[in-house]
């Protein structure tokens, strides 16, 4: 199942929620991600796989003294999700009641993106791909 030649991703990202079953469900609700791993099956999420419709975040229990925040309550950790119809996606969002950082923009560099927080404060970025554009036109160099 995690066999990256096989089809796995080669980047995973996973994070640590103090209340992983309320975060699962928050994310399936909000986020459309599709559940297709649970540890344990019954009981409290240990560990989850949620399928994003392109690559999966785990997300599992946070010991007592790491809630998925730093220190101060500072959010330090952003995950950037593709999806099809970002407009769908960010209305789904806001009917759900979501924390909106920052809604929709369109970016120089050819992407539409908004910034969400969500439950325990991970940052996330949603951002669909509009148009190719050369970096020199945006300002930045490819190298």
């Amino acid at each position: 199942m995690y066999d990256p030649a096989r089809g796995f991703p080669h980047v995973v990202v996973e994070l640590a929620y103090a209340n992983p079953d309320r975060a699962v469900d928050w994310l399936v609700r909000v986020f459309g991600f599709r559940l297709i791993l649970r540890h344990p099956e019954v009981g409290a999420i240990q560990h989850a796989d949620l399928d994003t419709g392109g690559g999966i975040v785990m997300v599992r229990q946070a010991p007592d003294q790491d809630t998925g925040a730093c220190a101060d309550g500072h959010t330090c950790k952003q995950i950037i999700v593709w999806v099809p119809d970002l407009n769908e996606h960010f209305a789904r969002s806001v009917e759900a009641g979501a924390d909106i950082v920052r809604p929709p923009v369109d970016k120089p560099w050819g992407l539409r993106q908004y910034l969400v927080r969500d439950l325990e404060g991970h940052l996330w970025e949603f951002t669909q791909h509009l148009r190719d554009v050369p970096p020199h036109e945006w300002g930045a160099v490819a190298l």
